[in-house]
């Protein structure tokens, strides 16, 4: 694999590089919403557009967002439809190469979307990659880990059973959105991300870059909780 710091070395490789489109779906998130804008915001790569959409948040987690000036902030408000219609609002509106997502409550490594982005240029055959995370506690304790396998084989066959991806870590290919279709509403909350990985796999190569890039909030009211 190139080294990833070639895709961003020179300024004419920055105007020609993908553009990656970050998808984030928010729900009253007001105590951690900036923390997570800002992680996608300093990234080492520039060439993104976060959107947002606002799924009928009851706190100030929407005016948090429109007080940060970046015009790569695209913010988008709706009734309380859940998380899969607002990621598929967010697909339909997305406008990059690349799709990548990001949680409210969770926090991006500096270079995770550039190493994303190298990994998927340099193999041609993937179309899905995560990363492994580690775990922050409510209280703000790091002491734990999200290390899935990293490697197609392994993880197709660990798709029978469980699921070997931290949600807010992937990337993905649109143009493979675009042929098996997005998340499936009718599936249950516990599984539409499932759903979703287990047809790109069908279809697709998929990995895990074996590297921690991505902070994910641990929440005792939470789905994957």
């Amino acid at each position: 694999m190139k080294d990833s710091d070639e895709i961003i070395s020179s300024s004419d490789l920055i105007i020609t590089s993908p553009l990656v489109s970050v998808i984030l779906p928010l729900y009253n998130a007001e105590p951690y919403i900036e923390e997570a804008v800002r992680s996608i915001l300093d990234q080492s790569y520039r060439n993104l557009e976060l959107i947002i959409i606002d799924d009928g948040s009851k706190d100030n987690s929407a005016a948090m967002v429109r007080a940060i000036k970046d015009e790569r902030i695209k913010l988008f408000s709706q009734e309380n439809q859940g998380m899969a219609a607002s990621l598929n609002k967010g697909l339909t509106l997305a406008k990059g190469e690349f799709i990548a997502r990001q949680d409210a409550d969770d926090i991006s490594y500096p270079q995770r979307l550039e190493k994303q982005i190298a990994f998927l240029m340099e193999n041609p055959d993937l179309g899905l990659v995560g990363t492994w995370a580690r775990i922050i506690s409510t209280a703000g304790e790091k002491s734990w880990f999200h290390k899935h396998p990293s490697e197609n084989l392994t993880l197709k066959l660990f798709l029978l059973f469980d699921n070997p991806f931290v949600h807010s870590s992937i990337m993905m290919r649109k143009s493979i959105i675009e042929t098996i279709g997005s998340y499936d509403e009718k599936k249950s909350a516990l599984t539409q991300d499932y759903d979703l990985w287990s047809r790109i796999a069908r279809n697709y190569a998929i990995a895990n870059i074996p590297e921690v890039l991505q902070y994910y909030r641990k929440v005792e009211s939470g789905i994957s909780h």
